[in-house]
């Protein structure tokens, strides 16, 4: 504790600033599973393997052709790893027969991780994901890039601090306090504050996804294998041509945030 800090006659503030700066989003992230479950063991195994393969090759054309900077600056994807085959089996409880054991289920998943900085390609593989069967996107996530947000990190500290000592005035005017003083202060990490969601999603034309819906519609409707037979519901009737569209994302807005907390001394009113 510093001298002052020990000053009797000083009055004692603690007071936490806060920041935020909006920026479009430079990456989507978004979590693909693959899935399937039935009686047999080999065919689950097998339907999951199909479709992960599938995936594979709509991603391999969108990576950096090579290692250089400016391949990956280039290419539509930034990252893309997927987990290994997993599996598992129960037997289902028989509820209208408790003494007769019914048929194991096997289930078998596959799960991607990919970033997308390319939204126009992001759209454009949406689209095809939406035509295999056992896959399930929840949502996507929006961030920023850490070259980013250290780019903004002086403006970030100046404004949280700024935030802090309009506050620290603020009960000094109504105290009736003076000679407003800082004496300590503790910095937060700058953060981005993940936007989770769809941004705006649309695709137009005959027997396109209507906004919002099918494999990247809203979070209170997950796809489950129900885009291209939505599609299918809503296309042009028998004799009309139709022409599939891509889905377009724009890119919602993150914000880049930081907390500092500053302790303050003033002199108590008179």
């Amino acid at each position: 504790m510093t001298a002052q800090a020990s000053n009797p006659s000083a009055f004692q503030l603690l007071v936490t600033g806060n920041a935020e700066i909006p920026h479009p989003a430079e990456r989507a992230l978004i979590n693909v599973s693959v899935s399937s479950s039935g009686n047999k063991r080999a065919q689950v195994s097998e339907e999951v393997l199909t479709t992960a393969r599938h995936i594979e090759s709509l991603l391999r054309p969108l990576c950096p052709d090579d290692e250089s900077p400016e391949a990956k600056a280039a290419a539509p994807l930034a990252h893309w790893s997927k987990t290994s085959l997993s599996s598992t089996s129960h037997v289902p409880y028989n509820h209208k027969s408790p003494d007769k054991e019914l048929p194991r289920v096997y289930n078998a998943s596959v799960n991607f991780d990919i970033r997308f900085r390319d939204f126009v390609a992001l759209g454009s593989f949406g689209t095809k994901l939406s035509s295999l069967p056992h896959v399930e996107v929840q949502n996507i996530n929006w961030i920023l890039t850490d070259a980013t947000l250290k780019s903004f990190k002086s403006q970030l500290r100046k404004e949280a601090a700024q935030d802090a000592i309009q506050k620290a005035k603020d009960y000094c005017d109504v105290l009736g306090c003076t000679s407003l003083r800082p004496v300590e202060l503790q910095e937060g990490d700058a953060r981005n504050v993940m936007s989770a969601g769809w941004g705006s999603t649309s695709s137009n034309g005959p027997g396109a996804v209507a906004r919002g819906g099918g494999l990247f519609g809203s979070a209170a409707q997950p796809m489950a294998q129900m885009s291209m037979q939505r599609a299918r519901r809503a296309g042009p009737q028998a004799g009309e041509e139709v022409q599939a569209e891509d889905l377009s994302f724009d890119a919602q807005e993150v914000k880049m945030a930081m907390d500092v907390t500053i302790k303050f001394h003033a002199d108590h009113a008179l």
